[in-house]
């Protein structure tokens, strides 16, 4: 696992992150409009970013689950697709990492299509997992505020909500962070717990609060999802509401 620093405009009260995954480009299902829309909603604010949390694209092939004869586009054509539907959010996306369906090339090819598609765009990557420290705004005393973000694609073969939250709640013992976004599910599923951490240089004890969210996706009813029975995509992405005057993390779903 690697930290990775963010410093964003100090100016900023709030900042808003929308975190962007199993948007599946190439599968017959992918909603178009609802990934248009959430990038439109990014570009009307400078204080709204994304992240790219897996499966952006469907990577169908041949010895997948998928059927990749019914593909929109083949694996190559999804990634030039998915490089200019986010070029012009590029400058806003704080990180981009690998889901299951990318992982299908890499496996076979050993060509990482997500890291493909960062690197085209000057994004951040990382494989797997990551730590993200994100600076910006002031607090009341002047300094600046920080937040850690801790997002991974994620595996669970879960299909109830209570499964998907327990798993979503166990990076907690990964490690500590301030907000945890997991995806692949396409469960949007968000709530808070407490901790408490010792502040050995002050010797102190903080009680901190963890958001925990797991995201939606980018796909209509049908195909795969249909045939094994699994219930109806919530479509979308959630908000994450990070407050720089007091520090709270308020989620829209």
């Amino acid at each position: 696992m690697i930290l990775h620093e963010i410093n964003l405009d100090r100016n900023f009260e709030e900042i808003e992150i929308i975190p962007i995954a199993d948007t599946h480009i190439g599968s017959p299902e992918h909603n178009s409009d609802k990934l248009q829309e959430t990038i439109d909603y990014i570009l009307e604010k400078e204080n709204r970013f994304a992240i790219l949390n897996g499966d952006i694209m469907d990577c169908a092939t041949i010895h997948s689950v998928s059927n990749s004869y019914e593909s929109t586009l083949t694996p190559h054509g999804e990634l030039k697709y998915a490089r200019k539907l986010f070029e012009p959010i590029k400058d806003r996306i704080l990180s981009v990492n690998m889901g299951n369906h990318e992982r299908r090339i890499y496996r076979s090819d050993d060509i990482d299509l997500a890291e493909e598609l960062a690197f085209s765009l000057g994004c951040f990557y990382q494989r797997e997992g990551v730590l993200l420290k994100i600076t910006f705004g002031t607090k009341p005393n002047g300094k600046r505020r920080v937040y850690t973000v801790f997002h991974i694609h994620g595996f669970t073969g879960s299909r109830t909500v209570g499964g998907k939250a327990n798993r979503l709640e166990k990076l907690r013992k990964i490690v500590v962070a301030d907000l945890y976004i997991v995806s692949h599910t396409h469960q949007k599923i968000n709530f808070s717990k407490s901790i408490f951490l010792p502040d050995l240089k002050n010797n102190t004890i903080q009680k901190i609060q963890q958001t925990f969210i797991n995201t939606g996706a980018y796909l209509n009813y049908g195909g795969y999802g249909e045939f094994k029975a699994y219930d109806p995509t919530e479509l979308g992405s959630p908000i994450a509401k990070l407050d720089a005057k007091t520090k709270n993390i308020k989620v829209i779903s």
